[in-house]
């Protein structure tokens, strides 16, 4: 999050809550910690400049970066900063890919196991093709990129593409209705929140999808426009239903 988009921290965090999480905890500028402190509460909301935040990052069985943080030197900081230490697997979504643009070797050099969740906006820029190029080979190019930076792909979009580079999988849940804002981002805290359950990243991401799809799915059976707060209400009520 940032002071333009506080929004899009607080949907991450609150599907990581309702997919099941034990102890969530939003990392923000100190300026907007307020805000989302009065908004959440089953999360914890910390600064980055408390101290206890390297701890927290060490610790951490999961770590989401990306909504909301804005396309700047600070978010890049951030990014580099974590993919650069060893831990816990790190989904990367909206501007934490937004800055990795012509820093693609932090990706490859990482020492985690990185998920990054485009669209296909996110992915042309990351691999310079363009958007019509994307579409009509979606899965090859997400395969090769999987492959050349080692990490898991999960290309947003008609059909969502889930790749590891060797296996690929492609999604058969979601619709036209969720087209609206705060989707990706609910995307993004269901995913960290089954690998910090420990759900092996490929299989979580695969899952997550699947799950995120299935809840508009079900409620647009009965709504005209399915946003991201029905989404992340729905979700432990999916998980239960589907694990039955």
């Amino acid at each position: 999050g940032s002071e333009s988009f506080t929004g899009a921290a607080y949907i991450s965090t609150q599907a990581a809550v309702r997919s099941g999480g034990g102890l969530i905890t939003l990392c923000t500028r100190k300026s907007i910690v307020d805000i989302l402190k009065s908004k959440l509460v089953e999360a914890m909301t910390m600064s980055y400049e408390d101290d206890r935040f390297e701890t927290l990052i060490l610790n951490s069985d999961s770590i989401a970066m990306g909504p909301g943080m804005g396309n700047d030197e600070f978010t890049f900081k951030q990014v580099s900063k974590i993919l650069s230490m060893e831990g816990c697997p790190v989904v990367l979504d909206a501007d934490a890919l937004n800055v990795l643009k012509d820093n693609l070797d932090l990706l490859k050099n990482s020492k985690r196991k990185n998920v990054i969740t485009p669209h296909m906006g996110e992915m042309s820029r990351l691999t310079g093709v363009d958007v019509e190029s994307l579409i009509e080979n979606r899965i090859g190019i997400a395969v090769n990129f999987a492959k050349e930076y080692k990490v898991i792909v999960l290309l947003k979009g008609y059909n969502t593409i889930i790749t590891d580079g060797n296996e690929v999988y492609v999604n058969s849940t979601g619709n036209s209705k969720m087209a609206s804002g705060g989707m990706g981002d609910t995307l993004t805290g269901i995913i960290a929140s089954f690998i910090g359950q420990g759900y092996e990243p490929f299989k979580a991401t695969i899952v997550s999808a699947y799950i995120h799809g299935y809840c508009g799915d079900i409620l647009s059976k009965e709504m005209f426009c399915v946003n991201a707060s029905h989404v992340i209400e729905k979700i432990p009520y999916v998980v239960e239903y589907l694990v039955k």
